[in-house]
């Protein structure tokens, strides 16, 4: 502190002997642990900052694969279909030249029309998709919503962790119905349980905030003891000696019963709170971490049986309802059925494909770390 004591006002000046000009030093001294206790609360308030940015992380890396799968999922379909349109176009051709020669109906040819238009809107409406996932992606990169992202594709070792290589290699748990996928890349839901218990940032943010919280309570529990403030000043009198004062100043709580304990239980019951909501959390995350192994499986499942098959069978059935219709022994419905089935079900194979990828990407999430063994 610097300032002046005892200045007269009728007559301003220093010639008073009370009027010091005066310099001083104080210091407050925490009564003992309560410095460490409040430095405990800081550092635990840090690490929980800090955890929920390491949550924040994952989830944007969550949001990333999210959009990219989609994206790749949109690319491939729009690829089917084009392929489908193709077949069909062919499907056209030979249908109105079967009609020229009087072999075929023209509702034969309307009906294939109409199926093209069709095949021509699902494009409009997977490109319009298209751009709105590219924009989701882009958000997330901080980038212009049209940036462009060049042929997404689903990794190599994620589509073997979906689905076996080849129909013969696909297997099942077992023959019952409804049987899982046998092979699975992903540890025992157990396993992965105990894995985001331990690497959950959100539940180490609050863990750390109970831990902030124990302290605040130790700290409530010391705060009726005095701190002591200790001051030094000196004082400069003009013509007179100089004079030095020192002062210790230990504050009384006359009113604990009101004050402090009304503090400290306050600060236990924000305790017994958080150490609840911890045990909720703990449930949650078990819950969250087995349905995200149930979704994944499920895919893995759907994925198997289209390879095994639902695809092949699909195939086939247009394979020989192509054949029967170019020599007269099916009919033209016969073949457009066939052939919307097979692009259906190839839609619906990387449909699922996408969806094991988004499941395994929030697994990850949840869990803090990569899964796949």
């Amino acid at each position: 502190m610097a300032g002046v004591q005892n200045l007269p006002i009728s007559e301003p000046g220093f010639s008073d002997f009370m009027t010091m000009k005066m310099v001083g030093v104080s210091q407050t001294l925490p009564y003992p642990g309560k410095l460490s206790l409040s430095t405990t609360v800081a550092e635990r308030e840090l690490a929980a900052v800090r955890a929920e940015l390491d949550a924040v992380q994952l989830e944007v890396t969550r949001d990333t694969k999210t959009a990219y799968y989609e994206l790749a999922y949109l690319d491939v379909a729009f690829r089917i279909v084009e392929r489908s349109r193709d077949a069909l176009l062919n499907t056209i051709k030979a249908t109105e030249a079967s009609y020229a020669v009087g072999r075929g109906g023209q509702q034969d040819v309307l009906r294939a029309r109409v199926e093209a238009a069709r095949l021509g809107e699902e494009a409009v409406a997977l490109r319009e998709e298209r751009h709105a996932a590219l924009a989701r992606l882009n958000a997330v990169l901080d980038r212009p919503s049209d940036t462009p992202i060049e042929a997404p594709a689903f990794p190599a070792d994620l589509v073997r962790a979906a689905v076996a290589d080849s129909a013969s290699q696909v297997r099942f748990a077992s023959p019952s119905l409804g049987a899982r996928a046998a092979d699975s890349p992903l540890p025992p839901v157990t396993e992965l349980q105990m894995l985001a218990v331990r690497n959950n940032p959100m539940l180490r943010a609050h863990e750390s905030g109970i831990a902030a919280q124990a302290a605040r309570v130790e700290l409530a529990r010391k705060s009726h003891l005095p701190d002591v403030d200790i001051a030094l000043s000196y004082g400069h009198r003009s013509g007179f000696s100089d004079m030095v004062s020192a002062t210790v100043t230990v504050p009384i709580p006359l009113q604990k019963r009101r004050k402090q304990d009304q503090l400290l239980a306050a600060a236990r019951a924000t305790l017994a709170v958080e150490e609840a909501g911890h045990d909720e959390m703990v449930n949650q995350l078990r819950s969250e971490v087995a349905q995200a192994v149930a979704d994944l499986e499920r895919d893995r499942a759907q994925l198997a049986l289209y390879k095994r098959a639902v695809l092949p069978q699909a195939h086939g059935a247009f394979e020989a309802a192509l054949a029967g219709y170019q020599v007269g022994r099916a009919d033209f419905l016969t073949l457009l059925d066939a052939q919307t089935t097979v692009f259906n079900y190839e839609t619906a194979y990387y449909r699922a494909l996408a969806d094991f990828a988004k499941s395994l990407a929030e697994l990850e999430r949840v869990v803090g770390t990569e899964v796949i063994r």
